[in-house]
């Protein structure tokens, strides 16, 4: 008897200290997991985070027990960055997520992506166990192809207070073989409200109808957001509400990104031809109707061919292709403003020196010459639309006049062009 005594005597001496430090009232037991990286499909080349997600499952918060908690971030063994995390409150409700900075410039081929928590060991092994903090992941990384959406709708306006089917299909296609793919998640977006994710069809599109009665334009997008093997593209589509007595019609949507033309102004013009040149039925001023500061409706006869002449500040911009207008539908023509460039003239004798209160001007600007013989900045049209040069006119105070040689400009160049007055113009 007194032998079991002893036995159980040091059973407990021995089992003592292991019965205290699971009871320890001081216990952060930090669990890391759910390695990822950021973007999750990653360009070649392309900056990429690492982030993990760490929980406490203990009964103490850490800022009780260490000031400071560091976290490593390996790639292929090489660590590239240690960060701190946060306060971690007990309990898996509260989990947070870690992250390194943007650290690692994507490779194809497959990668072991390692996280390590509490790297500089600030919790000792009583507090918080080892084999919950180091966690590595292997990344395969692709070379994606690219890809791009295609959106249309059937019509593509909608008559104002009367109920219209729009029949819509989206496709998404590999950009270099222009194949269609299959069972790839699409997001739509309608006027604004999300429509829930749709799947791409054994047809290889989605397709869907829906009725609309509105009294304004709205835009349908779509977004694909890729995956392992393809990269994101995103379209939309404006859909025009059209006034209900237009039958046939021309419309005009000028796509200025910059915004840099106010089309809403006289320096806008379109000139529209019925068959030939040889027929001109109408301009902006006489018959259209602004839908919005970018979009122009121009009612027309229908069963005829159209097409548009574009000028912007009197300079040649766009022409149209001829398109058959039928009964009952609409010509929807797109026009893509190419950007503004800037100029300024600077205007000097023969002896370079600077002459000021000179006039400078042609068709579309005036400006005058500051006492360094400069004008201010002037935004043009590139001469690359229309392929004609400028020539610019400088008239003195005395009434003599000197022109400019001739010069191209192209899409955002910013150019000093130099006037000389020579001597024999004196």
């Amino acid at each position: 008897m007194i032998k079991n005594i002893v036995i159980l005597y040091l059973f407990l001496i021995i089992l003592f200290p292991f019965m205290y430090v699971n009871a320890l009232p001081e216990n952060a037991e930090l669990v890391l997991e759910n390695i990822q990286i950021e973007p999750p499909y990653p360009k070649k080349g392309e900056l990429t985070r690492i982030t993990g997600e760490i929980y406490n499952a203990g009964t103490t918060e850490t800022k009780s027990l260490a000031s400071i908690i560091t976290v490593a971030y390996f790639v292929d063994e090489k660590l590239l960055f240690i960060g701190e995390i946060d306060n971690v409150k007990p309990g898996i409700e509260n989990k947070i997520k870690i992250s390194s900075d943007p650290i690692w410039n994507a490779e194809t081929g497959n990668h072991v992506i390692k996280i390590i928590l509490d790297y500089h060991d600030t919790l000792n092994d009583q507090q918080d166990s080892f084999d919950n903090n180091l966690v590595e992941k292997t990344f395969s990384i692709l070379s994606r192809h690219s890809t791009k959406m295609l959106l249309n709708s059937s019509p593509s306006y909608v008559i104002q207070n009367n109920n219209t089917l729009l029949n819509i299909v989206v496709s998404l296609e590999e950009s270099d073989s222009n194949m269609k793919l299959d069972k790839k998640k699409i997001f739509l977006s309608f006027d604004g409200e999300d429509i829930l994710p749709l799947t791409t069809n054994k047809d290889r599109t989605i397709s869907f109808s829906k009725t609309v009665n509105s009294l304004k334009s709205f835009d349908i997008e779509s977004i694909f957001e890729g995956d392992d093997q393809y990269r994101p593209s995103y379209s939309s589509l404006t859909i025009y509400s059209i006034p209900k007595e237009v039958t046939s019609a021309m419309l005009i949507d000028t796509i200025d990104i910059k915004k840099q033309y106010g089309f809403e102004n006289s320096s806008f013009e379109f000139f529209v031809f019925q068959d030939s040149y040889e027929n001109l039925i109408g301009n902006k001023s006489q018959n259209s109707t602004q839908l919005d500061s970018d979009v122009f409706l121009i009612p027309l006869p229908p069963n005829h061919d159209y097409f548009a002449e574009v000028y912007i500040d009197g300079r040649f911009a766009s022409v149209t292709d001829k398109k058959n207008l039928k009964e009952n539908s609409m010509i929807i023509e797109e026009l893509d403003v190419r950007e503004s460039a800037e100029i300024r003239f600077r205007v000097t004798d023969e002896t370079g020196e600077p002459q000021g209160n000179v006039i400078v001007n042609n068709w579309i600007y005036s400006a005058t010459t500051d006492e360094d013989g400069f004008t201010d900045w002037i935004k043009v049209l590139p001469t690359v639309i229309a392929n004609e040069p400028y020539v610019a006119k400088a008239t003195f105070s005395d009434s003599r006049v000197v022109w400019s040689d001739s010069f191209f400009i192209d899409s955002g160049e910013k150019r000093v062009i130099e006037i000389t007055q020579k001597r024999d113009e004196k």
